[in-house]
C-alpha cells in the first residue's frame, strides 16, 4: 500500500501530515534567535532571565497538561529566554591585556610555540600578477620581488618586559599571528607546527578602520584568540626545538598539508596520459582547495576569476561538499550490503573525520549537524522534514556560539536552505511531483485505476 501510494503521488499514511507539520525545532530555532538578537541590543542581568526561566519552564509544564492549545506561548517565551540567556553567558572575546599593553612597535623577544601553522609562499604574487608578462620592471616592481614567506600563530609562553631599572623575560600568556620571510633567492624549510620558537619583533595590534559598514580585522583576529601581529625575517628567528607535548591540530594540519602534497604532485605522475585526461598544476591546485582546503597555493590569476564571477565559495570546503562526502558513503555502505546501523555509524563517523579534517569551520559543522541528524532519523525511520533539520544544526550552532548569529555566512546559508526547503519544495511537492511519481512502471496498466484522473490522463 505505501508503495501504491508514492506512485500514484498521494503521501502515504503520515507523510502527508509531515509536510503539515509546524516544524518544532525550526520555530524553537528563530525564537532562540529573536532571544540572542534582544541580548544583542538590549543588556539584562542575566541573573533575572535565569530567574524568569524557572517559573515559564512550570507554565510551560502545565499548559503541555492543562492546556495544550495554548502551549506553543509559554514555549515561545521559554526559547526567547534561553536565546537571551545563553547570548549573554558567553565571554565575549578580547585581546590579552598584558600582552596587547606591550603591542607598541618596540623590539622585543618573544618566546613560544607555533599552534597552527601556514605553508611557504610568495609574498609578493599578488603584486607580479598584476604587473605582467610585457611590463619593464620599475623601482617599486623591484622592491615587491617575490620573497619566500610563512605565517603561523605563536602561542606565547614569555616577552621581554624593559623598564628604566631592568630588562626580563616575564611569562605572558596570549596568541600572535607572525610572519617570517626570507631572502628572496633562499631555499627555505618551513617552520612546523609544535615547534618552539625565539625571535625578536615589534608586535602591533591590529589596523583599526572606521569606515562604515567596513571589515574588521581586529574583530576577525580576536575571534580566534590573535591578539597582535608582527613580521620579521627569518635571521631573527631561533628554533629552540619540538615542544614537549604534540598537539592534535598539529596532527592534522600536518595531515592535511601532506594531502595537499600528493594531490599537487598528480600532474608529474599523469605526463603519460592522453592530454584531456591530464590536470595541469593549476588544476591540481583548485583541486587541493576543494578536497583538503587548503587554500595557501592559490594565487591571484586563480582566484580573481572566481571572485569576480561570486563562485569563490566552491574553492572553500563547505557544507555542499560534506554533503557530497556523506552521500558517497553512504552509498558505499548500502550497496556493499551493510546493515542500517553499522552503514549510518560509518557515515557519521567518516563525515566528521573529514569534517574536522579540512578544518572544521563553521558551513561544514552546519552541514555536520544536519547530516546526522538526518542519518539518525532514516535510521529510526522517522519523516525527515527539512526544516526541522535545519532548526535542530541552527539550535546546535547557535547554542554553542550565540555570536554567530551575525556572521553573513551564517545567514547567507540559512536563507538559501530556508528558500529550498521551505519554498522550493513545498512547490514542487504540490506541483511537479505526483506526475513525476505517476510515471513510474509505465507498463504496469494496474496502476493506472488507482490514480487520480488527471494523474492517469497524463501517464
Amino acid at each position: 500500500m505505501e508503495a501504491e501510494s508514492s506512485i500514484s503521488g498521494q503521501p502515504a499514511a503520515g507523510q502527508g501530515d509531515a509536510l503539515q507539520l509546524p516544524a518544532p525545532l525550526f520555530h524553537a530555532a528563530w525564537q532562540f534567535a529573536v532571544g540572542i538578537t534582544i541580548a544583542h541590543w538590549v543588556w539584562l542581568p542575566p541573573a533575572y532571565v535565569l530567574t524568569v526561566l524557572v517559573p515559564v519552564a512550570l507554565l510551560c509544564a502545565i499548559a503541555s497538561v492543562c492546556a495544550q492549545r495554548l502551549a506553543w506561548l509559554p514555549l515561545a517565551t521559554l526559547w526567547i529566554l534561553l536565546g537571551a540567556w545563553c547570548a549573554l553567558m558567553q565571554p565575549q572575546p578580547a585581546p590579552a591585556a598584558q600582552l596587547s599593553a606591550l603591542s607598541d612597535g618596540l623590539l622585543r623577544t618573544v618566546e613560544g610555540t607555533i599552534v597552527q601553522s601556514g605553508t611557504i609562499h610568495d609574498e609578493a604574487e599578488l603584486n607580479l600578477n598584476e604587473t605582467g608578462p610585457e611590463t619593464i620592471p620599475s623601482p617599486e616592481t623591484e622592491r615587491t620581488a617575490p620573497r619566500p614567506s610563512q605565517s603561523f600563530d605563536l602561542n606565547v609562553s614569555s616577552l621581554e618586559v624593559a623598564t628604566d631599572t631592568e630588562d626580563a623575560q616575564l611569562p605572558i600568556a596570549g596568541h600572535i599571528r607572525l610572519t617570517v620571510r626570507w631572502p628572496v633567492d633562499a631555499n627555505p624549510a618551513p617552520f612546523a607546527c609544535g615547534e618552539r620558537i625565539r625571535t625578536i619583533v615589534r608586535l602591533r595590534e591590529p589596523e583599526i578602520y572606521h569606515d562604515p559598514g567596513v571589515w574588521s580585522r581586529e574583530d576577525y583576529l580576536v575571534d580566534q584568540g590573535i591578539t597582535s601581529s608582527a613580521t620579521v625575517n627569518v635571521e631573527r628567528v631561533e628554533s629552540l626545538g619540538p615542544s614537549a607535548r604534540t598537539l592534535l591540530a598539529c596532527r592534522m594540519g600536518a595531515l592535511q598539508h601532506a594531502t595537499t602534497e600528493k594531490v599537487l604532485s598528480l600532474p608529474g605522475a599523469m605526463r603519460r596520459l592522453p592530454p584531456w585526461l591530464r590536470l595541469t598544476p593549476d588544476d591540481a591546485i583548485m583541486l587541493a582547495a576543494m578536497v583538503a582546503g587548503d587554500r595557501t597555493y592559490l594565487t591571484h590569476s586563480l582566484r580573481v576569476g572566481f571572485e569576480r564571477t561570486g563562485s569563490f565559495h566552491m574553492l572553500v570546503v563547505s557544507g555542499f561538499h560534506l554533503a557530497i562526502v556523506a552521500g558517497c558513503i553512504f552509498w558505499i555502505t548500502r550497496h556493499l550490503r551493510f546493515p542500517r546501523v553499522p552503514a549510518t555509524l560509518l557515515t557519521i563517523a567518516a563525515t566528521f573525520a573529514y569534517a574536522f579534517f579540512t578544518g572544521f569551520a563553521t558551513p561544514v559543522q552546519r552541514s555536520l549537524w544536519m547530516v546526522g541528524l538526518y542519518l539518525v532519523g532514516r535510521l529510526v525511520y522517522r519523516d525527515r522534514s527539512p526544516l526541522n533539520t535545519i532548526g535542530f544544526a541552527s539550535l546546535c550552532l547557535l547554542a554553542f556560539n550565540p555570536r554567530s548569529l551575525f556572521d553573513s555566512s551564517l545567514q547567507m546559508t540559512l536563507l538559501a536552505v530556508i528558500a529550498i526547503a521551505g519554498v522550493a519544495a513545498p512547490l514542487l511537492q504540490g506541483t511537479i511531483h505526483p506526475y513525476v511519481n505517476a510515471c513510474t512502471n509505465l507498463r504496469l496498466k494496474a496502476i493506472d485505476a488507482k490514480l487520480a484522473p488527471p494523474l492517469a490522463q497524463f501517464r
